[in-house]
């Protein structure tokens, strides 16, 4: 069976939500929306097929949170056919209620696969916003609710939601803040849990101040954000649940700097909010605002040079210092992860350039390095963002590939690196490639050593092929 685009998730739940948006009470509009919130839970389920793990454990939990969720619009339906309107308090609150710290849980777990051990900043960067976000709420949603209505059952229950939206921005600021790529499936996620915020918040602002608008109107919204947090599950792509190893994901975002201004800022500004006279707020807030962003750049000056220092250290620490590939223990290291979190998925391409050591020894070492970086720049080129490339020392060179699917596309593009001369000072230099495969799927229990051994055993199997085949070693340079 043909698999399901990832763009069409999205697309299916906004044509749903068109009557739920424009005629919610309807038949037709109940009926849309619980049939597609039912698809999107069975497509999240779905997508769990072949994960494992730590992976498969993040994953049930954020497809268990929209389950919940479902069961509990399906609960609060039967309740209001069979014993007539639901009031504001009903069982399906709990089913609700529990979603939120389930997909929490699943964000937090999904932020420590992607960046293992490397979670403070990012924790305590999202800890500081959601104290912004709580007292936020708390001034303008819950306490006003309990000086309305006291302290009732169906108040202590409303409340619930806006700290579950509150638990849900502390794992959404964590998945942001950590680091990891942005790319395709964390974008679906980060625009979900801001459209569940702004669902959840606006239902909660329609029944507070305008109680003759039905919340229902913007169930919508929730469809089109579950449908999003469905397409990141579906999305195959490891970006969700996979270490990154780009240096820029260490470095603090300009966005960040803001966010840690907006909620250092919040409680004084929601206090001054008390003050009678609008002139004193000002007067008051103008210099704190002030003395808040001259605090903030020169944190960001501090952090920005600790950055590069840092950035400089690691990387000579992890990389070839001729090719800026990667080196042979940060090989081992991302491998043995990758091997970690999908023990069948890896592909190791080990390459072996022939005809390197003539080359060397008759134009000199200058020339052989201008080769080996040339050879390094180009596989570089060839690969996917989420591929490695290593040198192991000497004209070895080492491609891992996280996927069957990335392994399959680049294997042709590797072969083509050494097919275009490289000209030095005027010198037509031609140098060969071997390549031998090796898949973790193939071996019982793969590791970097056993799978970097195998694929250097098909290389050199390859190499002598070529050899006898060829019949005699070819003409390794030609003059320009």
């Amino acid at each position: 069976m043909k698999r399901l685009p990832v763009a069409a998730v999205p697309a299916i739940a906004a044509v749903a939500c068109v009557p739920v948006t424009v005629a919610p009470e309807t038949t037709t509009a109940q009926v849309a929306y619980t049939v597609t919130f039912a698809f999107l839970v069975g497509l999240a389920w779905w997508g769990a097929r072949g994960r494992s793990g730590r992976v498969l454990a993040a994953h049930s939990l954020v497809a268990g949170a929209l389950t919940v969720w479902l069961l509990g619009d399906l609960l609060y339906t039967a309740l209001d056919r069979l014993a007539g309107p639901v009031g504001p308090v009903s069982a399906a609150d709990v089913l609700w209620i529990s979603g939120y710290p389930l997909l929490a849980a699943g964000l937090v777990r999904m932020s420590n696969l992607r960046a293992p051990g490397r979670l403070r900043e990012g924790l305590l960067d999202g800890l500081a916003m959601s104290v912004a976000v709580a007292a936020m709420f708390w001034y303008l949603m819950i306490l006003p609710t309990f000086e309305a209505e006291g302290i009732t059952l169906p108040a202590v229950v409303t409340t619930f939601y806006p700290v579950g939206d509150v638990v849900l921005f502390t794992a959404a600021a964590i998945l942001l803040f950590a680091p990891g790529q942005r790319g395709g499936p964390t974008r679906y996620l980060i625009v979900a849990l801001v459209l569940t915020f702004v669902g959840d918040v606006g239902i909660s602002a329609l029944a507070s101040f305008l109680p003759a608008v039905e919340g229902a109107h913007l169930d919508g919204i929730l469809l089109i954000a579950n449908s999003l947090i469905v397409a990141a599950l579906w999305d195959r792509r490891p970006q969700l649940f996979t270490p990154s190893h780009k240096a820029d994901h260490e470095r603090l975002h300009p966005a960040r700097v803001v966010f840690l201004g907006v909620a250092l800022l919040t409680l004084p500004a929601l206090t001054h909010l008390k003050q009678e006279h609008i002139l004193g707020r000002i007067v008051e807030l103008i210099p704190m605002i002030i003395l808040t962003m001259i605090i903030l750049l020169r944190f960001t000056l501090v952090v920005r040079a600790q950055e590069r220092g840092r950035a400089a250290l690691a990387h000579r620490a992890t990389h070839d210092q001729l090719t800026g590939l990667v080196n042979r223990q940060e090989l081992h290291r991302r491998l043995d992860a990758a091997l970690r979190h999908d023990p069948t998925g890896p592909v190791v391409h080990f390459l072996d350039l022939d005809g390197f050591k003539p080359v060397n020894d008759r134009y000199g070492h200058a020339v052989g390095d201008f080769v080996l970086a040339e050879v390094g720049r180009r596989l570089r080129a060839n690969v996917r963002e989420d591929d490695t490339v290593a040198r192991l020392g000497g004209d070895e060179f080492v491609v891992v590939s996280l996927c069957e699917e990335s392994a399959a596309s680049i294997l042709d593009r590797l072969r083509q690196v050494a097919a275009t001369p490289l000209i030095h000072e005027g010198e037509l230099l031609t140098v060969g490639i071997s390549i031998g495969t090796a898949h973790a799927r193939d071996l019982e229990q793969p590791t970097s050593d056993s799978l970097l051994a195998a694929a250097d055993a098909q290389m050199y199997r390859v190499k002598a092929a070529s050899r006898a085949a060829r019949g005699a070693p070819p003409a390794l340079l030609e003059p320009a």
